[in-house]
């Protein structure tokens, strides 16, 4: 893992062409609790609705995620989905100046409608007839508009229209000509339009739809690979295995790739993300295997979380470090949302505390214990480092941040943490909407300055009181005064 964590930072800045079928995934979050009466048919209270990008989007989602620049390439509407879009990649900071807007075909959107964490119906809006020559030119043009501008070149083919024949053969070639590596995430059976990529990386089903061979164990997978190898005359095949892990393949050799060993929850974008880091690889002067490895790795953060989320940097670094499975426990805000929405939509009674917890002792122990016992989840707001000496004084805190957290995240009554560089928790508050914060100390829960936020989102504040005696500046000063 040595030599994979010295790619970790030559991934930043590097340059990746996304092209493809771009979408919005909409998720109306919503209680089933009836049925109705006009039909026998489950009525949806609709709680939340959010917005992510899907498709190809989702692949630049993950580049950025990791640190590279997307130049993403895709179709949207003139319509309110397509802002909305444009919403989200900008919120998860991906650049849209390169998408093609034609008003004549709608944004495609892919709403789920989701009871208690369960999908009750996914209605689709899409036109999937061939693009008209003018579009397809426009595509073509942006294609050789940025070629010579970016590290390495990813095709997101969903079979909506964007990558046809033309379009894929066009970026493939260009790639060649300017000595770029291409990846390809295939659709379908055929995959003559691929034909010539760096790589391809089918799962197990599309390989065995596009070799024609059933694939059932290794030795069928081989065979599979090898077929496709000399079918689309690409350097490499990559057959991602799901909880096998991933096989490569190419003229010199066959590389089987066992799974990280994770705790899955969810394989959503996980294709993605293997794409995502094995273009970035390439780019940084991996070599293929080494790329492979790495993506294997970014695949096994991404399916230990819910719902569609990318791998972030940090946590590839944390992976690497093997730092499983206490620093999963660790999470970084734009994770927390959706975790959170997700144990809400389950029923989960959430409880939030947050402080320095600077030389964890009892009282702290004794406090979070407290804590979780007033429900079912307990997330703790820790304060960075330099919050923490801004609160404190120069001189703190004693013990840095990813040490109190990883400290925390040890205790079996901490659930999540999660680190936040204010003064005052109010921005994580309104990301975590507790059904109850909790307080440790002397305070009356009028003059608490969170009390009002916390109740306007339908919380309440329960104050927990401390351990007499019990400080990090009264354990300082005992060890300073030698007592």
């Amino acid at each position: 893992m040595e030599n994979l964590k010295l790619l970790i930072p030559k991934l930043k800045g590097k340059k990746i062409l996304v092209f493809g079928d771009l979408m919005l995934d909409e998720h109306i979050w919503s209680k089933v609790e009836r049925i109705s009466p006009e039909a026998p048919v489950p009525v949806a209270d609709v709680s939340r609705i959010t917005h992510v990008p899907g498709g190809c989007g989702n692949v630049a989602v993950n580049i950025a995620a990791l640190g590279g620049i997307p130049y993403l390439v895709g179709i949207i509407g003139r319509d309110s989905s397509g802002e909305k879009l444009k919403k989200a990649l900008k919120q998860a900071f991906v650049p849209v100046q390169h998408l093609v807007l034609e008003p004549s075909r709608p944004t495609i959107l892919k709403s789920r409608i989701i009871a208690a964490s369960q999908h009750v119906v996914r209605v689709d809006r899409e036109d999937r007839t061939e693009l008209s020559p003018a579009l397809l030119k426009r595509l073509s043009s942006k294609l050789k508009q940025l070629i010579t501008a970016v590290d390495a070149v990813i095709i997101s083919d969903y079979a909506k229209g964007a990558v046809n024949h033309q379009t894929a053969q066009l970026a493939i070639s260009l790639a060649k000509k300017h000595k770029k590596f291409a990846a390809v995430d295939p659709k379908g059976s055929s995959y003559a339009r691929y034909r010539g990529a760096s790589i391809i990386t089918p799962n197990l089903k599309e390989a065995g739809e596009a070799s024609g061979l059933a694939i059932t164990d290794a030795e069928s997978a081989a065979r599979a690979g090898k077929a496709l190898l000399k079918k689309c005359r690409s350097d490499n095949i990559l057959i991602t295995r799901g909880g096998e892990g991933m096989s490569l393949f190419s003229a010199r050799e066959t590389v089987n790739i066992p799974a990280v060993p994770r705790e899955v929850f969810d394989i959503t974008g996980a294709g993605d993300t293997v794409i995502s880091t094995l273009a970035l690889a390439m780019a940084a002067g991996a070599r293929i295997k080494q790329a492979c490895l790495l993506a294997n790795t970014a695949a096994a953060v991404v399916v230990g979380k819910i719902s569609t989320a990318p791998c972030f940097r940090e946590e590839l670094e944390e992976a690497l470090e093997g730092h499983e499975p206490i620093t999963r426990k660790i999470k970084l805000r734009q994770e927390l949302k959706a975790i959170v929405q997700n144990l809400k939509n389950d029923g989960a009674r959430i409880v939030f505390t947050n402080g320095c917890f600077d030389i964890l002792h009892l009282g702290h122990v004794r406090y979070l214990r407290e804590a979780k016992r007033l429900g079912d989840t307990l997330i703790v707001g820790l304060n960075s480092d330099d919050s923490v000496r801004a609160l404190k004084g120069r001189d703190r805190p004693y013990v840095s941040e990813l040490e109190r957290a990883e400290i925390l995240a040890s205790l079996e009554c901490v659930d999540y943490v999660t680190i936040f560089s204010e003064l005052r928790p109010d921005n994580l508050i309104k990301v975590v909407k507790p059904d109850i914060h909790v307080k440790g100390g002397d305070y009356k829960i009028g003059q608490l300055p969170e009390k009002k936020l916390v109740e306007k989102l339908g919380g309440k504040v329960v104050v927990i009181p401390p351990i007499k005696g019990r400080s990090t500046t009264n354990i300082v000063e005992r060890i300073l005064s030698g007592k």
